[in-house]
């Protein structure tokens, strides 16, 4: 969409209250109605504001193992952004900025419009956006000048992906960001590339007692960070990654639901070094079990255990507000749904 399409979209929705499906992309416009929806209007600059010093201190040192898991990547990006003139930033999974690399011309230009470590960049904070929307959405997204909901923000081109843990939820969000006045089309790209790297990472260690099965269509993609994963206990799947999930044609939905039978044949033959893979529904793939004791060590909660008290209260609200949907009550916490069918499942049985 070109900028006069997306300004035209704008006044057919924000002025004649349309809903303009030709001239806005549908993420985007489904970020706009919620954004509507809480209450936030287009015309206003958004309230969000930057936590103290001491504040991000806290939160920082909070999601130090976030932020280490992800520096080789802003390392990585850091050149980029500079030698584009934006930025690469790292945001938790409640949206707030943890880290900003990149043209530091940029930085300060951005930090004019909140851009900038300790500002949440949430839908409910700030309105239509790459980090708050990809969150919402649990998707890679870029928002173009003025697709993001407040006017203030059409001075910014930015694009980002959610980082999903291997059970599903939402652990932060990695976003380029520059000006909307130069393209960055290769951003989004990028971004992706990164996010794969990231959360390839998070399957090295942390599966005890588990069997974990590396998949693909292409044999020369195993061991890479594109390739599929998937985790099995007890012939239960309880983690995998999104690549994973796509080859056998699940969604997170199968975390802790489906058994190994429901997804593979099990009659796996050698094939060049690597094995074919025959899926339950007839499909072949190549695919690798790693060697038992090859991955030690555990930061996840893989196995269920009673939820803090302080995150009960959190789903309890999140119910609540959404008269009790299961979806939107993950999506505004950026858990999945599992987690919550769980807490509910340990009411019941209290």
């Amino acid at each position: 969409m070109n900028g006069a399409t997306i300004e035209q979209g704008r006044r057919a929705f924000f002025n004649d209250g349309q809903l303009p499906v030709a001239s806005i992309r549908q993420p985007v416009l489904r970020s706009w109605l919620r954004c509507t929806d809480l209450g936030l209007s287009q015309g206003e600059r958004p309230a969000s504001g930057p936590m103290t010093d001491t504040d991000l201190a806290t939160l920082r040192q909070h999601r130090e193992s976030l932020r280490r898991l992800c520096r080789p990547e802003l390392e990585m990006l850091a050149g980029e952004a500079r030698d584009t003139g934006s930025v690469v930033i790292l945001a938790d999974a409640d949206g707030v900025i943890l880290d900003t690399v990149g043209d530091t011309g940029f930085l300060s230009r951005a930090a004019q419009v909140a851009l900038r470590p300790g500002v949440s960049w949430t839908e409910a904070s700030t309105g239509t956006n790459a980090i708050g929307t990809a969150i919402a959405e649990r998707r890679p997204i870029a928002v173009h000048g003025p697709e993001h909901f407040f006017a203030e923000h059409a001075v910014l081109s930015c694009a980002a992906t959610p980082i999903i843990d291997p059970r599903g939820a939402i652990i932060g969000a990695l976003d380029m960001s520059g000006p909307s006045a130069v393209g960055h089309g290769h951003a989004l790209g990028l971004i992706r590339l990164a996010v794969d790297q990231i959360e390839h990472r998070l399957f090295r260690t942390g599966f005890v007692d588990c069997r974990v099965l590396r998949l693909h269509d292409d044999a020369a993609m195993l061991g890479t960070a594109r390739e599929g994963i998937l985790v099995f206990r007890d012939e239960r799947l309880v983690a995998a990654n999104r690549r994973g999930l796509s080859l056998v044609g699940r969604s997170w939905d199968a975390i802790d639901a489906a058994a190994v039978d429901e997804l593979l044949d099990r009659r796996i033959e050698s094939s060049r070094g690597c094995k074919s893979l025959r899926l339950a529904n007839g499909a072949m793939l190549i695919g690798n079990w790693d060697e038992p004791g090859t991955v030690a060590g555990a930061d996840l909660p893989l196995t269920p255990r009673p939820l803090a008290d302080d995150r009960a209260e959190a789903i309890e609200a999140a119910l609540a507000s959404h008269h009790g949907n299961v979806t939107a009550a993950a999506r505004q916490l950026g858990v999945h749904r599992s987690t919550i069918h769980r807490y509910l499942a340990q009411i019941r049985t209290n």
